[in-house]
C-alpha cells in the first residue's frame, strides 16, 4: 500500500501553525491543508499527561511538534476516523478513541476514512508547498487503537479530567471531551462554526439533531470544534436552531466540493 508523500514539500512556512489559548489549551492547525478542511487538532497540558485531541492529514510528523512544547506523556484520542482527523494518529503510543472507530484505524482505506467520492479529486494541499503530494495515493496510515472511549468514561490528567460523551451522528463512534469544571467542550465533528456534513454514508441526521440538542443542553461555555475558529454559548444556538431549520448544512455534497478551490493567496495565514 502506498501513502502520500508528504516528504517532498517547499519550506516557506511552518507545517503547524500553533495558537495558544487560555487554560492550558493549544490549537495546531496544518498549514499545507486548505482553509476550508484544515482540522483542528488540539493539545491539551495536565499535571501527569497531555492529550492530543485529533491528528489531521499527517502531511508532517505531529509528534515532534507537540514534544517541543512539553516533557509529559502525551494520550492522542481521535474524535471520530475520518482521514481530517486520523491520519497522524500512527505516531502515538497511545492511541484511543470509541470502539465504532477500530475496525477503520486498524485497516484503513478510502471509503472508511471517507477519502473517496470527490475528497480524492479536490484541491486538499498546497500544491506550492506539497509538490509532490498524490492525491490517488493518498492513505491514512493503520493505527490500531491501543484503548476504547465511550460514554461516561473519565480521561484523567491529574490536575483536570474530562469526560467522554459519544456524539453519534456525523459518524457512529463520534465523542466529545466535555471538561465540567470549565464548561468546555470539544465536539470533533458533532458540531463545529461552519456547515455541517450530514450526508456522508455513516451519517444519520436524525441522530445528529438529537446529538445537538443534547451538546445545547450541556451548559457549554466554550466550544472548540474539530473545524473552525472556537465559539460560545450564544454562537451554538444559532447553528443547532440553523441546523434544526433545515439549513447550517452542506445539502448537494458533490456541487458543494467542486466550489473548494483555493487561490494561491489563500493558502497564506
Amino acid at each position: 500500500m502506498r501513502y502520500h508523500k508528504a516528504n517532498v514539500r517547499s519550506m516557506s512556512r511552518p507545517a503547524h501553525r500553533i495558537q495558544r489559548l487560555a487554560d492550558g489549551i493549544t490549537r495546531i492547525t496544518e498549514t499545507g491543508v486548505a482553509p476550508w478542511l484544515r482540522c483542528n487538532i488540539w493539545h491539551v497540558r495536565g499535571r501527569d499527561r497531555d492529550l492530543v485531541i485529533d491528528t489531521g492529514m499527517g502531511l508532517d510528523p505531529l509528534k515532534a511538534t507537540i514534544m517541543a512544547e512539553t516533557d509529559r506523556p502525551l494520550h492522542a484520542i481521535i474524535t471520530h476516523a475520518h482521514f481530517d482527523h486520523s491520519a497522524g494518529l500512527w505516531e502515538f503510543d497511545h492511541r484511543l478513541g470509541h470502539r465504532c472507530e477500530e475496525p477503520v484505524m486498524a485497516a484503513p482505506d478510502w471509503d472508511n476514512t471517507v477519502y473517496g467520492g470527490g475528497w480524492e479529486v479536490a484541491e486538499l494541499v498546497d500544491p506550492a508547498r506539497y509538490p509532490g503530494f498524490d492525491p490517488a495515493t493518498y492513505r491514512v496510515r493503520p493505527a490500531p487503537l491501543t484503548g476504547y472511549l465511550d460514554e461516561a468514561d473519565v480521561v484523567d490528567l491529574g490536575d483536570r479530567a474530562f469526560q467522554i460523551l459519544h456524539l453519534p451522528g456525523h459518524s457512529p463512534g463520534s465523542i466529545g471531551l466535555w471538561e465540567v469544571g470549565t464548561r468546555t467542550l470539544f465536539s470533533g465533528d458533532a458540531v463545529y462554526d461552519g456547515l455541517l456534513l450530514d450526508t456522508l454514508p455513516h451519517s444519520e441526521p436524525e441522530v445528529l439533531c438529537a446529538t445537538l440538542e443534547r451538546i445545547r443542553g450541556l451548559g457549554a461555555e466554550t466550544i472548540h470544534g474539530g473545524h473552525f475558529p472556537s465559539f460560545g454559548a450564544e454562537r451554538l444556538d444559532e447553528i443547532v436552531d440553523g441546523y434544526l431549520a433545515g439549513g447550517q448544512r452542506i445539502e448537494d455534497f458533490p456541487k458543494w466540493m467542486t466550489a473548494q478551490v483555493c487561490p494561491a493567496e489563500r493558502w497564506v495565514d
